[in-house]
């Protein structure tokens, strides 16, 4: 995405944020595409974009609106995936019923993805542990 602008020429005294990704929050300098969530437009850097289906940024985008927060903001670099999803699944309690369930399954992947978790990644390491 490109910002035109009617002056070509800058003006010292005016100073633009840069465009940040609304998914993981990087300034996005060049190469920034849109999609489409509902009747709102959202802006997301190239990674997110090529790293996420349709779905899953509107997943993201609609969880960081709701609950704060964005893709990687606690991310631990010593934690590998399967240790993280591990640990979230031992903070939170087992659901007694339907509503809860859906409540723990939002909260849980709210959580997932601060930590860098893909909603990919999530199910896929679910489904390991729950295998064990």
């Amino acid at each position: 995405m490109e910002i035109n602008s009617i002056n070509t020429e800058p003006t010292p005294h005016i100073t633009h944020d840069m465009v940040k990704c609304g998914i993981c929050r990087s300034e996005i300098k060049r190469g920034a595409s849109i999609y489409q969530e509902g009747l709102t437009f959202g802006v997301v850097c190239e990674k997110c974009y090529k790293n996420n289906s349709q779905q899953d940024l509107e997943l993201m985008a609609n969880l960081f609106l709701a609950y704060g927060g964005y893709f990687g903001k606690l991310k631990q670099k010593r934690f590998t995936v399967y240790k993280t999803i591990k640990n979230l699944m031992a903070k939170f309690q087992p659901a007694k019923d339907l509503d809860s369930l859906i409540e723990l399954n939002i909260k849980m992947m709210h959580q997932a993805l601060l930590y860098g978790v893909t909603p990919q990644e999530l199910i896929h390491g679910l489904k390991i542990l729950i295998n064990e």
